[in-house]
């Protein structure tokens, strides 16, 4: 068994989205009028009461969720409701928040100063695959964590360039945190929360990888991030998602802007589009991708102090 301790108010949202029909949003709507509370499931069960939202029995619920629970405490994972202390200040200022965040790892890496999401096609080109470490190196060298979703392609390589200087990774996945999706990436995953990151996910113990969950689940790379920056994507490709939600979301958005000879391929075309609608800052080469590093300001307040890095393994070319 371990320590970690489990909120009544994540007992109380867990329990409410295993009753059918109940979603996040309604959840923290009917958790958000159990605040405070010396009897949370009594209160709980009132208000899903007057608000019709169940039929089935809430505190068999309640128990169910207690139960799930304390299954993901002894494997080491931390569950954070939003009210929770510990539940990442970026996402309280998304129009969708989690309910709840479920945490294997370093919780710092949710709450460092700055945080940039580096995402793009699972096929990058080798120009892309080169640039993807290397920004994400770079990152770390200028005091970021690095956000991505463990994918394969451009999140693998951003994860790998952030491991390369010794970085925090956050890896953000569209399932339970029992498994890693995909297999291949599991010693990653593995190395990522060695070296001080997490893994994040909205879904509990359990949960397999629904189509609809990669989607839902980009919402949360750029809710955690300062900036993203794309490193290849096509017109209608995942990638574009993420895009889609850093601007409800108001975070800087910058992307490759490729050399002419890579200009041709399809998984360009969407930076092209991008620069070209100008929705996005274009990044030519490492000079313009530290001006950026270096222009963003911090977004929303960090829980943590800006963190003490260690000094480089060495100083990278500047150039892609």
């Amino acid at each position: 068994m371990t320590d970690i301790s489990i909120t009544s108010t994540t007992i109380g949202m867990a329990a409410l989205m295993t009753m059918k029909g109940v979603g996040r949003r309604a959840a923290l709507r009917v958790i958000s009028q159990t605040l405070p509370s010396d009897q949370p499931r009594e209160r709980l069960l009132e208000l899903a009461q007057g608000e019709r939202l169940v039929t089935g029995d809430i505190s068999d619920a309640w128990r169910k969720a207690e139960d799930d629970l304390r299954r993901s405490a002894d494997a080491g994972i931390r569950a954070f409701s939003f009210h929770d202390e510990g539940y990442p200040e970026r996402l309280h200022n998304i129009s969708d928040p989690p309910a709840i965040l479920y945490v294997k790892g370093a919780v710092s890496g949710l709450h460092d100063y700055r945080c940039l999401a580096v995402v793009g096609t699972r096929e990058p080109t080798s120009y892309g695959e080169k640039v993807a470490r290397r920004s994400a190196a770079s990152a770390v060298d200028a005091g970021y964590a690095v956000v991505s979703g463990l994918a394969y392609g451009c999140d693998t390589l951003g994860h790998e360039g952030c491991l390369d200087r010794d970085g925090i990774g956050v890896a953000v996945m569209a399932h339970g945190l029992d498994k890693v999706y995909p297999a291949a990436n599991r010693g990653l995953a593995h190395r990522l929360v060695e070296a001080g990151g997490c893994l994040v996910s909205e879904y509990p113990l359990g949960m397999t990888p629904m189509r609809t969950a990669f989607a839902e689940r980009d919402r949360i790379q750029s809710g955690l991030s300062d900036a993203v920056l794309v490193i290849e994507t096509d017109v209608k490709g995942g990638t574009m998602h993420t895009v889609r939600f850093s601007r409800e979301q108001k975070r800087i958005l910058a992307c490759i802007e490729h050399p002419a000879m890579w200009q041709h391929e399809e998984k360009t075309k969407g930076n092209q589009m991008l620069i070209a609608d100008q929705w996005a800052t274009p990044i030519a080469d490492g000079e313009a991708l530290l001006r950026l590093l270096n222009s963003v300001k911090e977004v929303s307040k960090a829980v943590q102090p800006p963190p003490v890095r260690p000094e480089p393994k060495s100083q990278m070319s500047m150039g892609f």
